[in-house]
């Protein structure tokens, strides 16, 4: 697609440029499923192999092309908002250009991305994680990706902001560079703080999670602390937060130097999610660990992992009762 296909006029011979990805689209995934039959025919695969290859062929490109497509919708609403505001075509097709090197560094992004969440299920099984626990780890990176991949939007629109309001006060093209830098840096400021948050509050979880199934191997501590380790329950008998009588949560470990449990307490309606240390008595067991009546290490640490959520966890109070 042209860079001017994401703006006004299509091609030359006055195919769109929706028309003109489609077609290209459509010769490229032939070509790509004409090489994929050819090699696995060569290499003896079977006529299902090859079949369920070219079908997984067909649907990553059919996800390409949606991409695609709403890429190339982006740069034409650039181009429509540019001309609004009074720019010439010349300017806005040179905006479209700039839009068009961004969504190539998104892309980027994405590819960063999904070799990182390779790489963290690569290295958690090699280092014999549980399931559970992989799972509970992939789900923590695909958060903090969007919330990068968010970021980062954030920032073209702060950027593309700042050179338009520089252009409308007339400015030079070194003062609204200038404008554009001071944009990125705060911007990008502001995330590597976000980032360093995320990053601190998932290693906090991967020690809790270690420790918890730690505990639930642990035979020293008594058949009633193993009962109420990781099962959900529910809050009753505090004096000092009558408020919290009645909520539900996690009980995530076992504080041995406290002689409390440390336990999650679900968010509800406008009270946010938190984590305090409560004793035993105060507790309820409304499901053990695994859904059973004490169940193997594994399956309650499964189970307690599939109930806390990552985003729960960030910058919880720790609270003594």
């Amino acid at each position: 697609v042209s860079e001017g296909g994401g703006g006004g006029g299509g091609s030359g011979g006055g195919e769109s440029p929706m028309s003109l990805l489609a077609r290209e689209g459509e010769k490229e995934l032939q070509a790509a499923l004409q090489k994929v039959q050819a090699d696995m025919e060569s290499q003896g695969c079977s006529r299902e192999e090859i079949g369920s290859q070219l079908a997984s062929v067909r649907e990553s490109h059919a996800a390409y092309m949606r991409q695609q497509r709403q890429m190339l919708q982006e740069r034409e609403e650039v181009y429509k908002e540019a001309i609004a505001e009074g720019l010439t075509p010349e300017a806005a097709k040179a905006r479209v250009q700039a839009c068009a090197q961004w969504q190539q560094q998104m892309q980027r992004l994405q590819a960063k991305h999904q070799a990182a969440m390779q790489k963290t299920h690569h290295e958690a099984e090699a280092a014999g994680v549980s399931p559970a626990e992989i799972k509970r780890r992939l789900e923590a990176q695909r958060r903090l990706q969007q919330a990068e991949a968010e970021a980062w939007q954030q920032k073209m629109r702060a950027r593309q902001q700042a050179a338009s309001e520089a252009a409308e006060k007339g400015q030079s093209a070194a003062e609204v560079e200038k404008a554009v830098k001071a944009v990125t840096r705060a911007q990008d400021a502001a995330w590597a703080e976000r980032e360093a948050a995320l990053l601190a509050a998932e290693g906090v979880a991967r020690r809790e999670a270690a420790e918890a199934a730690r505990q639930l191997a642990d035979a020293s501590l008594s058949p009633e602390i193993r009962r109420i380790l990781l099962a959900r329950v529910r809050i009753g008998g505090l004096s000092a937060r009558p408020d919290l009588n009645g909520r539900e949560g996690v009980a995530k470990m076992w504080v041995v130097e406290k002689s409390r449990f440390a336990v999650l307490v679900d968010g509800q309606g406008a009270k946010a999610a938190e984590q305090l240390l409560l004793k035993a008595a105060n507790l309820t067991v409304l499901q053990p660990a695994g859904g059973g009546g004490g169940g193997s290490g594994a399956a309650a640490e499964e189970e307690a992992v599939a109930q806390v959520a990552f985003a729960d966890r960030l910058l919880l109070n720790k609270t003594d009762l």
